[in-house]
């Protein structure tokens, strides 16, 4: 069986959990995270509904201003400065709102808000603006719940194929035939992937790794695989395979 140098610094076999983060594992994690972050938002904002409900105070506020700021990403953010009297005090505070708010609040319109009364500077911008708030980040929960769930599966199930690829496949050559350099917002990332092909047509691709690293094999080279059900990885992503120390029985010296 033909076998080349290894062109890689990974001399034992790679755990399950590393080739999970190697196939994007942080993927499911952060979506994990998110989910549960923004389920604590919703949480919150219920109560903070439920709140403005029981004894939230409706008035009329006169939009004293609006503006428009652009963000580092090009998009633009609304603002409308509202102004109401609470106990012979005035209240005056720009908010954030919506491009249609923002549009239906010209200098001098009234609107109805709802703010509490141990503190007015804490108001609703329009009638059940918390409850509609509250419902947006439950459906932001539930979708990165559900993606956290098919990332889990599909980064898992890669990290699976890969490890029982490189415990039962067999080994093989194959050439490389392209490295790919990924690109960010149009940039090089810095990062790319191996595509290998073996004599028997037999295609893979690797995990990402620094460009640089797969540059110094370069196109052409041979590298190790391991081939099963179609399936190969190379060994550079998984490791060698495992070996035991002997097959012979160990004897009392």
């Amino acid at each position: 069986m033909k076998e080349v140098p290894p062109k890689h610094d990974l001399t034992e076999p790679r755990a399950w959990f590393s080739v999970f983060r190697g196939h994007g594992g942080w993927i499911p994690i952060v979506a994990a995270v998110i989910c549960i972050a923004v389920t604590f938002g919703s949480v919150v904002g219920y109560q903070s509904a439920a709140r403005y409900e029981r004894v939230g105070v409706e008035t009329q506020a006169e939009a004293v201003s609006r503006r428009i700021r652009r963000d580092s990403e090009g998009s633009d953010d609304y603002y409308v400065t509202y102004r109401f009297t609470v106990d012979q005090q005035t209240v005056q505070r720009e908010r954030k709102v919506s491009r249609a708010q923002h549009r239906s609040a010209p200098a001098g319109s009234s609107h109805t808000i709802r703010y509490l009364p141990d503190n007015p500077r804490k108001f609703e911008t329009y009638v059940g603006q918390a409850h509609d708030g509250a419902v947006i980040m439950q459906w932001i929960a539930g979708f990165a719940g559900v993606g956290s769930l098919i990332a889990l599966w599909r980064v898992g199930g890669r990290a699976n194929r890969s490890v029982l690829t490189r415990r039962f496949g067999y080994r093989a050559v194959a050439k490389i035939e392209r490295i790919v350099e990924t690109r960010n917002s149009g940039r090089p990332s810095g990062k790319g992937y191996l595509i290998w092909r073996t004599p028997d047509d037999t295609r893979g691709e690797s995990m990402m790794h620094p460009i640089h690293k797969l540059n110094a094999i370069g196109t052409g080279a041979e590298i190790n695989i391991y081939v099963r059900k179609g399936h190969s990885v190379w060994e550079g992503d998984v490791g060698p395979q495992e070996t035991d120390d002997s097959r012979i029985p160990k004897v009392r010296r």
